[in-house]
């Protein structure tokens, strides 16, 4: 069984197809978190909320990364072993959830008492970090008394040429510790 701490949110961050199983990004070096993330979800008491890559055939996006996750493609879904936790989500059409506007009204309008949130997904250096650091300095922004958790060992990024996923990875937890992000181990929550 997981602990965490009081009034807390986890925030699942792409766990999709189109990252994980088929699409231009799909990696199977995701996959790799998978098992573990489902057992920490089936266990954890606390709000869950998926944050879901999804965009319009036009997205300004496909600029700087190849056309993925295109609404209603498939590649926009939860992936099945995680379905059964992904009753809220929120569709995002950028690199940072934090500026979905569904997802900013929801924490600011329905769940404004969570103090601690918890982040998880892919990728650990893109999406992962993006939403970290932008949820970080809001709080900061408002002296907001929360704190922001990066849980290591259920984030994951991708390996190809030109982007080692242990390097990016670190350097990507490197910078959320700096920027006061709380990166901790599954095994630290632990009761």
């Amino acid at each position: 069984m997981y602990q965490l701490k009081e009034n807390a949110l986890v925030a699942v961050v792409d766990m999709i197809e189109g990252f994980i199983n088929f699409g231009a990004l799909a990696s199977p070096d995701i996959q790799a978190i998978v098992s573990p993330m489902a057992k920490f979800l089936e266990e954890v008491e606390a709000r869950t909320v998926f944050l879901v890559d999804s965009h319009d055939p036009d997205s300004t996006e496909f600029q700087d990364f190849p056309p993925h996750c295109i609404t209603g493609s498939g590649e926009d879904q939860v992936i099945a072993e995680l379905q059964p936790f992904a009753q809220r989500q929120f569709r995002k059409n950028s690199v940072n959830a934090f500026q979905a506007e569904g997802f900013r009204r929801y924490l600011e309008e329905e769940v404004p008492e969570v103090l601690n949130y918890y982040i998880i997904g892919c990728c650990t250096d893109i999406c992962v970090l993006n939403l970290a650091l932008s949820l970080k300095t809001h709080l900061h922004e408002r002296n907001a008394k929360k704190e922001v958790y990066v849980i290591e060992d259920l984030v994951e990024t991708f390996d190809l040429p030109g982007h080692d996923k242990n390097v990016e990875a670190q350097g990507a937890l490197r910078i959320l510790k700096t920027n006061g992000v709380k990166v901790i181990s599954l095994d630290s929550l632990k009761k």
